[in-house]
């Protein structure tokens, strides 16, 4: 089982972070057999789309050629900027499970986040989208008091991940329950999702599960529980330490080794909105 965990937040030791290096963790420790890779957009150099259509190019134009790789070919899922997006089309290829964290910026996704989501557009013109769906899970994290929510973050998220092969299957609210030290202080609730199109809302079927201690204190000699995914790893402690802005993706394979850093460094600060 191949992992991938996305932080989309542009702080590189905010709220996000801390969740995602507790969720890392909890991989490696629970799931020492899975390979785990940690992508925080903090640390990358990610464009914006350019709306060039130059992905499209490249698929059409193999599709004609014979021999030519066509819609399938791995080369091809690529856009024509150049820059760290490269890397993280290798490992959203690899992942068997998709895990996003993020904070809400104004009810919708950061900016850095949101340019990653984007230049998923390569995916669009391949049948990905059509194929049997990789499960995602989406942590919203933010201090709280928003009184628009967090829909439009769900929207951008589910939707560009479902041209990319992923089918969002979880999203679990983390707002105004860990503090400005990325500590927990309340356990996650489970945010209903709409049903996807095409699909009878009314029509019998499971309710949306909701954890029942949610939106109440911790005990402090109670350990959070985390929940990975639908594969995901059993709940686990706080994290030993914040996530360490100033590598690009990070991979782990269960307790053989640690972090190994990818290629090269960035050292791109940037200040977060909403305690995200």
């Amino acid at each position: 089982m191949n992992r991938l965990i996305i932080v989309g937040s542009p702080r590189a030791n905010g709220r996000s972070a801390a969740l995602a290096e507790l969720l890392f963790e909890s991989c490696i420790d629970e799931c020492p057999d899975d390979e785990v890779a940690l992508a925080p957009v903090s640390t990358l150099q990610i464009d914006p789309c350019q709306g060039c259509d130059g992905c499209k190019a490249l698929v059409e134009g193999s599709a004609r050629e014979p021999g030519g790789g066509g819609a399938d070919d791995e080369a091809l899922r690529r856009c024509v900027v150049d820059d760290d997006m490269a890397d993280i089309y290798e490992l959203v290829d690899a992942a068997d499970e998709l895990i996003v964290v993020s904070p809400v910026y104004f009810a919708g996704a950061p900016a850095q986040l949101k340019a990653l989501l984007d230049r998923l557009q390569p995916y669009f013109w391949t049948d990905a989208r059509k194929q049997s769906k990789r499960p995602a899970t989406l942590h919203v994290v933010g201090e709280g008091g928003d009184p628009h929510g967090f829909e439009p973050l769900v929207g951008v998220v589910r939707s560009s991940l479902s041209c990319a092969g992923f089918s969002l299957e979880r999203v679990l609210d983390w707002v105004g329950r860990i503090d400005e030290d990325g500590e927990i202080t309340a356990e996650a609730v489970e945010h209903p999702l709409a049903p996807p199109p095409g699909v009878d809302a009314s029509a019998p079927g499971p309710a949306a599960q909701t954890r029942d201690d949610a939106g109440v204190e911790s005990n402090p000699t109670r350990k959070p529980k985390l929940d990975l995914g639908s594969n995901g790893a059993k709940p686990s402690g706080k994290p030993s330490s914040k996530s360490d802005g100033g590598n690009k993706p990070s991979r782990n394979q269960g307790k053989r080794g640690g972090k190994q850093d990818a290629k090269r460094a960035h050292d791109k600060r940037s200040s977060g909105k909403n305690g995200g």
